[in-house]
C-alpha cells in the first residue's frame, strides 16, 4: 500500500506505522525522505511526523515528548491568565528536560516532581487530536515553582505584578494545597498563604 492520501493515516506517523502503510514499496525508507522533501510528511522529531500543516501546535506536544502535559506561560496565555502570547510551547514532564524545533514551532520540556506531576490536569477534546494542559491554578504553580527567593507574601505579589497576572480568573483552593505539599517550594507555599489572605483578589 502507499500513501496516496495521508488522511487517511492520521495527522500523527512514526516512522513504523509509515513504513506499515508503505509496504508494498521496495525502498521505504528513501519513500518517507521523498514524502518529506515534498512536504507531504513534516518531521516533528526523529521518527514522527505530521500528515498536514493545519494542526494546532498544542496538539502535538504531548506526541513530540510524553508523557507531558503543556504548562507554565503557555498555559497561562491560553487560560487568559497573562496577556502576552507566547511564542514557545512549554511543557511539564517526568523525564528529562528537553527542547526540539520543528515546521510548526519550538517545543520546551520542563521537568517536574513525579508526586505533582497528576495535579490540576484537564483534557481538551474541542479539535481533532486532544490535548492536555495544566488547569490556572496548576500553571501558576507550575511557573512560580520555578523562581527561587521568596521570602514573603510581597514577594508573591511583586512576582503576580511582574507577570501581570489577571486577577479575574479563579483559583481553585484544593489543587493550591495540593501543589503547595507535593512541590515542597518556598514560592508555591508563600503563593498559597497569599491567596488565603487575599482571597478576593482570586475570585
Amino acid at each position: 500500500m502507499q500513501i496516496s492520501d495521508l488522511t487517511t493515516a492520521g495527522a500523527i506517523l512514526d516512522t513504523l506505522r509509515a513504513k506499515e502503510l508503505l509496504k508494498g514499496v521496495s525502498d521505504r525508507r528513501g519513500r518517507i525522505a521523498r514524502l518529506l522533501d515534498s512536504g507531504e510528511l513534516i518531521a516533528l522529531r526523529r521518527g514522527l511526523y505530521a500528515t498536514r500543516r493545519d494542526i494546532d501546535p498544542l496538539c502535538l506536544a504531548a506526541s513530540i515528548y510524553g508523557p507531558s502535559y503543556i504548562s507554565f506561560e503557555t498555559a497561562l496565555s491560553w487560560h487568559g491568565m497573562i496577556p502576552e502570547s507566547v511564542i514557545e510551547i512549554l511543557s511539564a514532564t517526568l523525564k528529562r528536560p528537553a527542547s526540539f524545533e520543528n515546521a510548526f514551532g519550538r517545543f520546551r520540556y520542563v521537568g517536574i516532581p513525579e508526586a505533582v506531576y497528576p495535579v490540576g490536569i484537564m483534557r481538551v477534546a474541542d479539535g481533532e487530536i486532544p490535548f492536555l494542559i495544566a488547569s490556572p491554578t496548576k500553571a501558576l504553580c507550575d511557573t512560580i515553582a520555578r523562581e527561587a527567593g521568596f521570602r514573603a507574601m510581597a514577594d508573591v505579589r511583586h512576582w503576580l505584578e511582574g507577570m501581570r497576572i489577571n486577577p479575574s480568573v479563579p483559583l481553585d483552593p484544593n489543587e493550591l494545597q495540593e501543589c503547595a505539599d507535593s512541590y515542597g517550594r518556598p514560592s508555591v507555599r508563600w503563593l498559597l498563604r497569599y491567596a488565603a489572605k487575599h482571597r478576593p483578589v482570586f475570585e
